[in-house]
């Protein structure tokens, strides 16, 4: 990325020889820049898909998307942070941020590694996705003995058995208590499920 562009907006990238592709940067946010790979405003992209759509990526970098697992793959490939913002239906606003946040190729199913949790969100979701490979509805790595987790949940996430987070949960609805939407556990401690307004996922090269 250009250190020279100061501008939030959509710019070219060569994170790896031979490998390019569009991102959202985001120069606004704290301790930044930042690039986006998951942005969700409102319900208008669906999110319920298929492996080779997270695979390659979907929607409008200047709207809801998501990167695409292999340009994530691609950015990490070098050490770096993972930031999680937050807003409830409630209007809440919180942020969980991570110093570690790596994932694999597709070779190894988009295998996640991500620690050293952060921020002021109460709870840590992700901690329990770390060391999960990628699962959609037609491919599941989930850890899971009788169901399919991204099936059940209708979304495209690290799942284990199933989740604690489930950011692109494929149900975008105003309320609570229902697993398949946009879900932080114990984002509100006497809250089952509850139920995310906006979501966006940034990442950036660890401090040197």
């Amino acid at each position: 990325m250009d250190p020279d562009v100061f501008c939030s907006g959509v710019y070219r990238i060569t994170p790896s020889p031979g490998v390019s592709f569009d991102v959202y940067c985001d120069m606004e946010t704290a301790n930044g820049p930042w690039t986006v790979i998951q942005n969700r405003q409102n319900g208008e992209e669906e999110f319920f898909r298929p492996w080779n759509d997270y695979k390659n990526g979907f929607g409008n970098l200047l709207g809801n998307f998501w990167l695409g697992n292999d340009a994530i793959h691609y950015i990490t490939l070098k050490p770096s942070v993972l930031r999680i913002e937050l807003v409830s239906w409630l209007g809440d606003a919180r942020h969980a941020q991570y110093s570690t946040f790596k994932v694999e190729n597709e070779a190894d199913n988009y295998r996640l590694t991500v620690s050293g949790f952060s921020g002021d969100v109460r709870y840590d979701g992700m901690n329990i996705h770390n060391g999960m490979a990628f699962s959609t509805y037609d491919r599941d790595n989930d850890v899971g003995r009788t169901k399919n987790c991204a099936s059940v949940n209708q979304g495209g996430w690290w799942y284990k058995s199933c989740y604690d987070a489930n950011l692109n949960g494929g149900v975008y609805v105003n309320g609570r208590d229902n697993f398949k939407s946009l879900v932080w556990d114990n984002f509100y401690p006497d809250v089952k499920y509850p139920h995310m307004m906006t979501t966006r996922m940034l990442v950036k090269r660890q401090p040197a």
